[in-house]
């Protein structure tokens, strides 16, 4: 057993209440013991209490807040997105003087191993960071959140009113996994595999690999509805991305099309043969904002 009991999640969002979640179901089984949710603002945590977490605020301009907030913490694990990824760095020094001893970086998506470019090379720097300090570290690449992902215009797909736009013809194979799979997946690593297993190393979860347009045509079938799909040639998804290199949307229609996912499938899922994850078109028709 890894011996991991005593947690801290630094991020309640759209991944981070998922994980959330997981852990306490884990703490009335008695497996987990403490779940800390860090918190920017002492408002709205009373779910959060009321379920057993204990949230904490934190300045993460502070390292005392931080290291005080991480006393006697087995495993930091951060699901935050964006702009707050800059603040994963204190918070992987505070947990390294806090004597953490396993470090989740905010990952949750494609392979950022080796990576320069875009959002994926700031996350594949920060992975080194945490090397350079000593501290160990699990990533856990899931491909995009099935659940999720088809129900945000932002980045053209928008299934709640029928309206999709893809990037290039559809055809490229992806890996998806829901939001609930991979929080299940998670918190079974992090409660029941030895720390030899763990230590810097990458965990490689896959719900189901199928293109865009696959997953599509299963929901149609599925839900009887008629989706309105536009499709942006490949060239035209490439132009805009050069002309904007910060442009998310076509940055990522760009993976689904060309490769999506995070290796060969006899990679995936290895370390809980027992798994049973959902596939893409179930996650699709459950989805929960």
């Amino acid at each position: 057993m890894s011996g991991y009991k005593n947690f801290a999640v630094a991020g309640a969002g759209t991944i981070g209440i998922f994980i959330i979640d997981e852990l306490l179901k884990e703490r009335a089984t008695g497996k987990v013991d403490k779940v800390v949710v860090l918190t920017r603002s002492a408002a709205g945590n009373d779910a959060w209490t009321v379920k057993g977490a204990v949230p904490i605020v934190v300045d993460y301009n502070s390292p005392s807040s931080l290291q005080s907030a991480l006393q006697g913490i087995d495993a930091v694990i951060s699901t935050l997105g964006g702009a707050a990824l800059t603040v994963q760095g204190p918070l992987g020094d505070a947990a390294k003087a806090a004597g953490v001893k396993l470090f989740v970086p905010s990952e949750f998506g494609g392979d950022t191993t080796g990576r320069t470019d875009g959002v994926f090379g700031i996350k594949n720097a920060q992975r080194l960071r945490l090397e350079q300090i000593g501290l160990p570290w699990a990533m856990f690449f899931t491909g995009p959140f099935a659940d999720w992902i088809f129900y945000q215009p932002y980045f053209g797909f928008d299934l709640a009113n029928g309206k999709i736009e893809v990037g290039g013809a559809g055809n490229g194979v992806t890996t998806w996994t829901s939001r609930t799979d991979i929080a299940r997946y998670l918190v079974y690593a992090l409660t029941s595999l030895p720390e030899s297993t763990l230590h810097n190393h990458v965990f490689k979860i896959e719900g189901e690999r199928a293109t865009v347009s696959e997953a599509l045509k299963g929901y149609e079938a599925r839900t009887g509805k008629k989706l309105d799909i536009t499709y942006v040639p490949v060239e035209e998804v490439q132009e805009r991305l050069r002309k904007d290199p910060t442009d998310f949307k076509s940055f990522l229609a760009l993976v689904y099309e060309l490769d999506g996912t995070n290796g060969p499938k006899e990679e995936m899922n290895v370390e809980w043969p027992e798994f049973n994850p959902q596939g893409v078109v179930e996650a699709m028709v459950t989805y929960k904002p």
